[in-house]
């Protein structure tokens, strides 16, 4: 198998835009770890349950999902045929919402980090890039959009009025046809395949990765991989998605049995005659303690000192994972409280132990937020200090979201400053959708704090906060990236 970073490097030593370069990448088993037939499904065979519509779809659906599986294509145009007939007249709005569900509830999180990692390389390197699969745009959509990838060639279906007339465009984007397809993507390009890479994991993509100068095999089959080491190709293995090893589940159990006893120990300590800061305290130290050793966090923390503080201030991070909280425990120990979303309140087990540290709980639906105000107000009053996420919620893929100016309201108003805490890959432990820990070195810059009165004009402070944060975790990846930073620089 080829070395990844020699792959990365690769591409890393063309230099920008002069090849006119195009980065094909198949979807299934090479973006993403298994088929996203399989939670379309899923999600095709829910709504045809709930609604009664789709019933025959669901059950071809499940059909092609076993040729898939089988690794068989002989028949694999006649059913996806079988499939299209079994939609006449289904809307394809209804087709698009089962897409996008099928990507938040379960393709989401089977994005291969190496992938994701590939395609900021290929980015960085000036390639344009495009998925070519013989999926539907109804699976594929969603997770371009989070990859950032906006030509996506595909297996489509005749739609009139707005509903599936039952028949398939032809050819379909499989094996010849998607040949096909990336020569017109070529074409609209100015460029041709031979300047190209092509990433797959089947042999039924020979046709076009013999066609393209840089053909590349992801997790490569069988026969795929036999052909691959006959040519001399090479060939990546992807591993950071799929079935967890015991390790990781071991981890992910403990982590939520620390949960559970940093809960009761609460209440014991209660029962005790703790204070409820004293209980709020010991709580913090034994998730962030306990909670990191469980998970295998380590921490490189770059500007510790911002966070000596006796009075109390408004930290902010950048949302990225549900481990932040393990992490900010950890980070900030004593006097704390969060604000939150309403929803984590029902989690049955972080829930418990976040009412008992005080917890905040903001409701986003609710326009009137004087509650919270007040509740915020008096936490800062008796000594302690706030944590709050200004994005308010998070990405798939750790991406900065838009700040909300509510901390910076709340500082002002408190006469206290703003701290900023910045997370710079607390995703890779645990990305949105995982269910497994993964031990990670989770890198961490504290920034001097903002005093109350450079807030005089919130609306620009919280902009130019948001600005300075993008502008770190661009550097960030680039120091992930050294081969993307070598490819700017040529």
């Amino acid at each position: 198998m080829t070395s990844f970073t020699e792959h990365l490097d690769g591409i890393a030593a063309q230099s920008p835009g002069q090849t006119g370069c195009i980065a094909f990448f198949d979807l299934d088993r090479t973006l993403i770890s298994g088929y996203s037939i399989t939670a379309l499904a899923r999600e095709t065979a829910r709504h045809a349950a709930a609604s009664g519509e789709m019933a025959n779809a669901s059950r071809l659906v499940r059909e092609v999902l076993q040729q898939r599986a089988d690794g068989s294509g002989g028949n694999y145009h006649r059913l996806v045929k079988r499939v299209a007939r079994a939609l006449t007249g289904v809307t394809e709005e209804t087709l698009y919402a089962l897409g996008r569900r099928a990507a938040s509830n379960h393709l989401e999180r089977t994005l291969y980090r190496e992938a994701i990692e590939l395609v900021e390389t290929h980015r960085a390197a000036g390639h344009h890039l495009v998925i070519v699969t013989a999926a539907s745009r109804y699976q594929v959509e969603p997770l371009a959009a989070i990859l950032g990838i906006e030509d996506i060639c595909c297996s489509q279906l005749v739609v009139e009025g707005g509903k599936f007339t039952g028949e398939v465009v032809a050819p379909l984007c499989y094996g010849e046809g998607k040949t096909l397809a990336a020569r017109r993507a070529a074409r609209r390009r100015k460029t041709r395949l031979s300047r190209c890479y092509f990433y797959t994991d089947s042999s039924a993509d020979l046709p076009l990765l013999k066609a393209v100068g840089n053909p590349v095999a992801v997790n490569p089959s069988t026969r795929l991989a036999d052909h691959a080491s006959e040519q001399g190709w090479p060939q990546l293995t992807f591993s950071s998605r799929g079935r967890p090893d015991l390790g990781q589940v071991l981890r992910t159990g403990a982590l939520a049995q620390t949960l559970l006893a940093t809960a009761l120990t609460g209440r014991a300590a209660s029962w005790m005659g703790a204070t409820a800061r004293q209980n709020a305290n010991l709580m913090t130290r034994l998730l962030g303690d306990v909670g990191s050793g469980c998970a295998g966090l380590n921490y490189e923390v770059e500007g510790r000192k911002h966070l000596q503080r006796s009075a109390p201030a408004i930290y902010v991070f950048n949302h990225q994972s549900l481990l932040d909280a393990v992490v900010l425990a950890h980070l900030l120990r004593d006097d704390v409280v969060g604000l939150c979303k309403q929803e984590m309140a029902s989690s049955p087990i972080i829930g418990p132990l976040l009412k008992q540290v005080d917890t905040i709980f903001v409701d986003r639906e609710q326009q009137d937020q004087s509650d919270v105000i007040a509740r915020a107000m008096a936490t800062l009053d008796s000594g302690r200090s706030l944590v709050i996420a200004p994005e308010g919620t998070r990405s798939t893929l750790g991406q900065l979201q838009p700040f909300k100016m509510g901390a910076f309201v709340l500082a002002r108003k408190a006469g206290v400053p703003v701290i900023p805490i910045v997370l710079h890959n607390v995703k890779d432990a645990l990305p949105k959708g995982a269910r497994v820990i993964k031990p990670a070195t989770i890198r961490i810059t504290v920034l001097p704090p903002i005093p109350p009165e450079h807030m005089r004009r919130i609306r620009p402070c919280c902009h130019q906060l948001e600005a300075t944060y993008s502008a770190i975790l661009g550097e960030s990846l680039a120091a992930a990236l050294p081969h993307s930073a070598s490819a700017r620089e040529g």
